[in-house]
């Protein structure tokens, strides 16, 4: 993207000019905005309030106008600008900003902060973030406003604070576990070709998107001939974003803005069912993966439509199916609720650590990841963890009772009331001091997760929380490490040694979940004989 405003050194690095608003400036912004509307990217004239960018991906608006009485109380009575005039430096800004952030970006983090500025400066509940007041300090330098008058301005705007620690709020994860449990049902029991099609996108997001942490409109953009085969090797292709904050030309194209990956996969009957699908949508023209229908948008599956998809399968297979009342139990939820495609990244990042994979596919994503705004994000294996187990546990209570007239046995792992940790093997009863079972078992030093182990309650519990911590503490070591963060901090460290790190304790912490898991399975099923007794 050649933005004449902004000279592009190369294809991965935006140098910033010190352009400033002027006559010369808006007639240079007017020829760059109708070279974008030939070439598809922008909709609407120039002098339009409302401008429509279209980013190969999606289209969104940029909104232009304002409330002439509230600008005429704040900036245009500070500045002395006409409304007009500043309405023109808003759109000459949207085209400095163009080919440095994607246009969601332009509109909502660029645009509508300045508006806000501009129509509420000075008001008492006005207030900004770091990167708001950035903004403010590039559009003010923009149009022209001397040094000495920015920081004034600048200082009179109150901060708002963010708490680091704080994350978006997550769908609980044991939902996502169980939409991915019945999904793969549904396709092991061969449904017709109709549902085969109708349910596909849902059967390759949580098959493929909860192993590699793509992003939910790469998910989307997953090319139509995406299953490769070579050398007796199965690859499979996705896309990539390239952008990051501003540190990358933007292009407003696929080809341009998603760079291709292939990956090396195991021949499983996930690829053959992608084949299978391939197959029944090949005469359908079309660029990527998933088919046209009445839910597609700008001539893809929107996102939009895709979680509308996911929303119709929870409330049409899962909400009130008995089959999963145990999971609800074991993870304390009253019932399971719409999720977005985006958030299964974390059950991704969890899964890293149990592939033999995995550290490959942390080399590269390194760099794909922003630590300061997603560690927590990323980082909280252990709840995804703990809903495994359950759900695990729940696949085989399901296969019991549907092929199986036989009551469900718990295993040997389930922790006791005694209040004391037992071993129950057999040769340690007979001699203590004989250790084949132990060293059968790989727990010679270690009998937490042994089959002939019975750790008592307290012990589990101490076990666990000391396991949860160590997790989610490693797993942000190894965010911090692909974000090079930690390059700098323990020079001594490889990411070899950190990922392992992380393995093992979450490994460990899984064996705790399992344990726990079956605890709580003993515990619903005696609550369910007293129910029946009641009854």
């Amino acid at each position: 993207m050649d933005n004449l405003l902004r000279k592009v050194e190369s294809d991965e690095v935006v140098v910033y000019t010190d352009q400033v608003y002027s006559i010369d400036v808006l007639n240079k912004c007017r020829e760059i905005h109708q070279k974008l509307v030939d070439e598809g990217k922008i909709e609407s004239d120039f002098d339009s309030d409302k401008w429509m960018g279209y980013s190969g991906v999606k289209k969104f608006g940029m909104d232009f106008s304002m409330d002439i009485i509230l600008y005429s109380k704040h900036i245009g009575k500070e500045f002395g600008i006409t409304a007009d005039t500043m309405k023109n430096m808003l759109r000459c800004y949207a085209i400095y900003c163009n080919g440095v952030y994607v246009y969601q970006t332009i509109a909502r983090e660029k645009i509508g902060i300045v508006k806000d500025f501009l129509l509420k400066y000075k008001d008492k509940d006005f207030k900004l973030t770091a990167t708001g007041i950035t903004t403010i300090e590039d559009f003010l330098g923009f149009i022209g406003t001397p040094d000495k008058q920015i920081e004034q301005i600048v200082s009179n705007i109150r901060l708002i604070k963010i708490n680091e620690k704080s994350q978006r709020e997550l769908s609980p994860i044991v939902n996502y576990l169980v939409i991915e449990n019945e999904i793969n049902h549904i396709y092991r029991d061969n449904c017709d070709d109709k549902t085969f099609k109708k349910w596909f996108p849902i059967y390759f997001w949580v098959n493929i998107t909860f192993i590699l942490p793509l992003r939910a409109t790469e998910m989307l953009l997953t090319p139509k001939k995406c299953i490769y085969r070579e050398n007796d090797k199965t690859f499979l292709g996705i896309r990539r974003t390239r952008l990051k904050k501003g540190t990358r030309t933007v292009y407003y194209d696929v080809n341009e803005d998603y760079k291709e990956f292939t990956y090396e996969i195991p021949d499983t009957e996930v690829i053959r069912n992608i084949e299978k699908y391939m197959e029944l949508t090949d005469s359908q023209d079309r660029r990527f993966l998933f088919e046209y229908n009445e839910l597609m948008v700008n001539d893809m599956l929107s996102l939009q439509a895709f979680n509308h998809l996911v929303a119709t399968f929870i409330e049409d297979n899962i909400i009130g199916n008995a089959r999963y009342d145990f999971a609800k139990y074991a993870t304390g939820i009253k019932e399971f609720e719409p999720v977005t495609a985006g958030d299964s990244r974390p059950i991704a990042m969890a899964n890293m650590y149990f592939q033999k994979s995995g550290e490959d596919i942390c080399r590269q994503l390194a760099d794909h990841i922003n630590i300061n705004t997603s560690s927590g994000y990323y980082t909280n294996i252990s709840e995804t963890i703990w809903a495994s187990s359950v759900v695990q546990l729940q696949k085989k209570l399901d296969y019991e009772w549907r092929y199986s007239k036989k009551q469900y046995e718990q295993s040997g792992s389930v922790a006791v009331d005694t209040g004391k940790s037992v071993c129950t093997s057999h040769k340690r009863m007979v001699d203590e001091e004989n250790l084949d079972d132990c060293i059968e078992q790989g727990h010679l030093f270690d009998c937490m997760g042994c089959k002939y182990y019975r750790p008592a309650k307290a012990e589990l519990d101490t076990f666990m929380s000391t396991q949860q911590k160590k997790a989610d503490d490693n797993a942000k070591r190894v965010i911090e490490f692909m974000n090079n963060t930690m390059n700098i901090k323990y020079k001594d460290l490889t990411l070899e040694e950190v990922f392992l790190s992380v393995q093992t304790d979450a490994t460990r912490y899984r064996m705790g979940c399992d344990i726990k898991a079956e605890e709580k399975l003993k515990e619903w099923q005696r609550l369910k004989s007293i129910q029946k007794t009641n009854c």
